[in-house]
C-alpha cells in the first residue's frame, strides 16, 4: 500500500483524470438513455462538471429520489413498466429503440445538427443508437458472446481458470434432471439459461432446484426463453465478484465486491439485492481473485481486443473463488466502487476506453487510488425492487434488534437505513449501512435480509423468509 495519504492520493487522480477526460467531453453532446431518470442525473452532472453541453437524459422510469434539474439535462421519462428488472430493462430497450415522435422531436430540436452521440450507462444496456444518435462506446459482436452463460465455461478452461463442474444440455427437463443428478453437491444445483433472449442478470433468470425438486417447473420456465442451460452444483459459500479494466498495455484489478444474493426460505429462485464493498475476503483469496482478473483480462485483450471494464462473477467456496459468470462491460459493482471516490469520474472514464480514446491514461494510478479509496470508504449499495405499489418516499432508520432490525427511537445511533419509494415494478427499496456504527469485514447479506424482513412488517413487501449465504473460507 502507498504511504501517500488516501485522501492526498484521491484527490491527485481525481484531478489528473478530470484534466485528462474534459478534452473528450468538453462542448459534446450526448444523449442520456436509461432504465432510471434518478441513477442518470449523477451522470448528467459528471457530464456537466467535465464541460459537456446540457444533455438529453431519456429514461423508462422516474425512480426513487430527486429527478436532475432542468438546468442540468433535458429530461423524458417513458413510463415503461415490467414485471421484473429483467423484463423492465428489455422494455425500456425496446422503447428506446422506438421512441416517441414527440420524444425523438424534442431530441431533433435539441441538437439541431444531428452531432451529439448516445452514451449508455446502465449496467444491462447494449450501446446502441438511441434517437438516431450514435452510441458511444459500442461493443463489438465478440466482447457480448462472452457473457453468454453456456459458453463461459470454454474460456475459463482456455484461460486456465479453475472452476466447478458443468453440463450444457438441452432446455428439455429430462436432460436438466439427468445432468443435475450427476454435479448435486447436495445442496442442489442452478439452472442458467443461455442469452438467446439477450444478457441475463440479477438472478432472474437463475433457477436454484434444491434437493427433493424434481426441477420440472423450472424446465418449463427456462425452455420458454432458452434453447440451451448451464447446470452447476450449487456452491456454498459467499457470492462476489472482481472488476478490472483492460488497457491497451496494461490490466488493472480492483477490490473484491460481495453480491447481495439472499436466499428464500423455499422455491427455485434467488434473492439478488445489490452490491457491498463491507466484507473483507481472507487475504489470499482477495489477491487470488485479484490476480485473476489480470490474468482474464490480459486473455481478453488478446482474444477479442477488448477495452474498458469487466467483471467476473462467481462464489467464495470452499476451494476458494469460482467463477460462474464473465461480463465484458461495465458491472453493477463498478458503480458500488464508484461510490466510494466521490465525483471521481470512474464510469466514464471506462467508457473512455472502451471507446478506443488515446490517452495516457496512467494504470497504475488508477489502480491505486480506487484500491485504496474503496478499502478506505465502504459502501453498501442494497437495492431491490418489489411488485408491491409504493407510491409515498421515505426512510427508515434501524438499529439492530436481536437478528432483526427495528426502526430507530429518538437518541439511538442509527446503524442502517431502508429508503422506500415507488419504483417501475411497484416499489423500490435502498438499504445502506452507516459508517459511524459499523466494523468492515463480515458479510453484509445478514444486515440486508434483516432489512428486508423489516420492510415485510412495515411496508407489507412479502419477501418472506430470507437468509445470507455461509462464509465458508473465515
Amino acid at each position: 500500500m502507498s504511504d501517500v495519504p488516501i485522501s492526498a492520493l484521491l484527490e491527485e487522480a481525481r484531478a489528473y483524470y478530470s484534466a485528462l477526460l474534459r478534452p473528450v467531453f468538453e462542448g459534446r453532446g450526448f444523449v442520456l438513455p436509461g432504465n432510471i431518470a434518478v441513477g442518470l442525473g449523477n451522470v448528467a452532472l459528471e457530464l456537466r462538471g467535465l464541460g459537456a453541453a446540457r444533455p438529453f437524459v431519456v429514461a423508462g422510469s422516474h425512480g426513487t429520489g430527486p429527478l436532475p434539474p432542468r438546468e442540468d439535462a433535458e429530461l423524458r421519462v417513458l413510463d415503461v413498466r415490467g414485471t421484473d428488472p429483467l423484463e423492465h430493462n428489455r422494455n425500456v430497450q425496446r422503447a428506446l429503440a422506438h421512441l416517441p415522435s414527440a420524444v425523438q422531436e424534442a431530441v431533433d430540436a435539441w441538437d439541431p445538427e444531428g452531432t451529439a452521440r448516445t452514451l449508455h450507462t446502465d449496467p444491462l444496456a447494449e450501446p446502441r443508437p438511441v434517437a438516431r444518435r450514435s452510441a458511444y462506446a459500442a461493443r463489438p459482436r465478440e466482447w457480448i458472446d462472452l457473457e453468454d452463460k453456456v459458453v463461459i465455461d470454454a474460456f475459463w478452461d482456455t484461460v486456465g481458470v479453475p472452476r466447478a463442474p458443468s453440463q450444457v444440455v438441452p432446455a428439455e427437463h429430462q436432460a436438466l434432471r439427468t445432468a443435475a443428478n450427476a454435479l448435486d453437491r447436495g445442496h442442489g444445483t442452478v439452472w442458467a439459461p443461455d442469452a438467446r433472449e439477450g444478457a441475463n442478470a440479477g438472478a432472474v433468470a437463475l433457477r436454484w432446484v434444491r434437493p427433493g425438486d424434481d426441477g420440472r417447473q423450472a424446465a418449463a420456465d427456462l425452455a420458454r426463453i432458452a434453447d440451451r442451460v448451464r447446470v452447476m452444483p450449487f456452491l456454498e459459500g459467499i457470492p462476489a465478484s472482481i472488476h478490472g479494466v483492460v488497457f491497451p498495455d496494461a490490466v488493472v484489478a480492483f477490490r473484491p465486491v460481495e453480491m447481495l444474493v439472499l436466499r428464500p426460505a423455499s422455491g427455485d429462485r434467488l434473492f439478488y439485492a445489490g452490491c457491498s464493498t463491507w466484507f473483507d475476503p481472507r487475504p489470499d483469496d482477495r489477491e487470488t481473485m485479484r490476480e485473476l482478473a489480470r490474468r482474464v483480462g490480459a486473455e481478453l485483450r488478446e482474444r477479442v481486443g477488448f477495452r474498458g471494464s469487466f467483471g467476473i462473477d462467481g462464489i467464495l467456496a470452499e476451494e476458494g473463488f469460482l467463477p460462474t459468470e464473465l461480463n465484458p462491460r461495465l458491472g453493477a459493482g463498478v458503480s458500488t466502487l464508484a461510490g466510494a471516490l466521490g465525483d471521481f469520474p470512474l464510469i466514464l472514464l471506462c467508457l473512455v476506453m472502451a471507446e478506443g480514446e488515446e490517452l495516457d491514461y496512467r494504470p497504475e494510478l488508477l489502480e491505486q487510488a480506487v484500491v485504496e479509496a474503496a478499502d478506505a470508504n465502504r459502501v453498501c449499495g442494497g437495492g431491490r425492487t418489489t411488485e408491491r405499489t409504493l407510491t409515498d418516499t421515505g426512510t427508515f432508520d434501524l438499529v439492530r434488534d436481536g437478528d432483526d432490525y427495528r426502526e430507530a427511537e429518538a437518541g439511538e445511533e442509527v446503524e442502517a437505513t431502508l429508503l422506500f419509494g415507488p419504483g417501475p415494478i411497484g416499489g423500490f427499496l435502498r438499504f445502506t449501512l452507516n459508517p459511524a456504527a459499523n466494523e468492515p469485514g463480515p458479510p453484509s447479506a445478514p444486515q440486508a435480509a434483516r432489512a428486508f424482513r423489516l420492510a415485510d412488517r412495515l411496508l407489507g413487501t412479502e419477501f418472506g423468509g430470507l437468509e445470507g449465504a455461509r462464509n465458508v473460507r473465515p
